[in-house]
């Protein structure tokens, strides 16, 4: 099976085998032009500044016409971490109050909870059944103090994809909100922000961008009310408002959220990257992902390995897992051979994008033959 996107397109990875991608994808050439236009325009003043809007405004609506929304929704801050943690910041608990997290979670999507425990908030945890959660597992766990539910569309640790929509729409049924964790799935398979109250995403994954943003998707159906809990200059209608000592109005917008000016390289990478991802097709992107995972999938079972991630490809995207306690070593003797997955918390992973081909997956079946 062919790349569906040349390895021409990125630096350095001709003569690799990268299923790094739940960590980090290779570094688009276009974004190196993208980020060199960007510190070339930091010479030409206030114009400079006029293009950073415009470029921010054009990556805006390609991340919104990836998840089918509106760019006025899309908020961009620093982090998901930081996305996660204001949001948890922002509810106004009361004690007995409880959030709902799965055993499936990265620590980014359960430590801003545990925190608020002193507060009297209950944190309640749904275990996998075979490394996966499904809907009802959540919603056994929700009641009429459930505030909140965090999971992830995709997991970092499975690779088992949740579906979201079916969870949303039992819980549209009630007063508690969904934050949806895309950030392994967005980029890599469909994601619809319009199933979900919140979703958060990481520029630097399976949207091809580099480090420094987190994305905030707001649906406004449930929660345009919802205020945050910081503010900034950039999160006001005017900041330069004559009773600005004494009052403030935050925009109705997503940018509401934004404190202060976000990372316009990382901009100017993204809004490459993602008009790349569209002119492809999300969903061409995923048919050659979930192809060239069940051939992956195939020659792992041939070799004995123990697989977490759901053979069945509704129930997967990108992540391919394996059980495994050499996690680290295995990934560490595979750096060496120019093959480079993730390893460890009990498994390996192996990443498939749109770049990977049957070479690579030849090529990380015999390295992991050795290993």
């Amino acid at each position: 099976m062919e790349a569906l996107l040349t390895k021409k397109l990125f630096i350095g990875i001709e003569d690799c085998a990268w299923f790094y991608s739940g960590a980090e994808t290779p570094a688009l050439r276009g974004s190196l032009e993208a980020i060199t236009d960007y510190m070339n325009r930091r010479s030409v003043g206030p114009g400079g500044r006029a293009n950073n809007a415009a470029i921010e405004a054009s990556c805006k609506s390609n991340i919104a016409l990836l998840l089918g929304g509106k760019a006025e929704n899309i908020g961009l801050l620093s982090n998901s971490s930081e996305i996660i943690s204001m949001i948890a910041g922002s509810i106004s608990f009361l004690p007995g109050d409880n959030v709902v997290v799965n055993r499936l979670e990265f620590p980014a999507g359960v430590l801003p909870w545990l925190v608020l425990r002193d507060k009297g908030v209950e944190v309640r945890f749904v275990e996998h059944t075979n490394w996966q959660v499904t809907p009802e597992d959540i919603m056994e766990k929700v009641d009429h103090r459930t505030r909140l539910v965090i999971a992830s569309h995709v997991s970092y640790l499975s690779g088992a994809r949740l579906d979201y929509r079916e969870l949303y729409k039992q819980l549209k049924q009630t007063d508690t909100l969904l934050l949806l964790d895309a950030t392994q799935s967005l980029g890599a398979v469909p994601v619809d922000m319009n199933e979900t109250d919140f979703l958060v995403c990481s520029s630097y994954k399976w949207l091809l961008g580099i480090h420094g943003l987190g994305i905030l998707g707001v649906n406004p159906a449930r929660v345009a009310d919802f205020m945050p809990r910081s503010v900034g200059w950039r999160s006001v209608i005017d900041m330069f408002s004559p009773i600005r000592h004494s009052s403030y109005e935050f925009h109705h917008d997503a940018k509401r959220f934004e404190t202060g000016y976000p990372s316009y390289p990382t901009i100017y990478a993204l809004n490459y990257s993602t008009r790349l991802l569209l002119d492809t097709g999300i969903a061409r992107i995923e048919n050659h992902i979930l192809q060239l995972g069940d051939e992956l999938i195939g020659k792992l079972d041939a070799q004995g390995f123990t697989i977490i991630t759901p053979r069945e490809r509704q129930r997967r995207a990108g992540n391919v897992c394996v059980a495994s306690d050499r996690g680290e070593e295995v990934s560490e003797y595979l750096q060496k051979l120019g093959i480079y997955l993730w390893g460890g918390d009990g498994r390996f992973r192996a990443s498939i994008h749109s770049f990977n081909d049957s070479a690579d997956v030849d090529r990380l079946m015999n390295g992991l033959s050795e290993a």
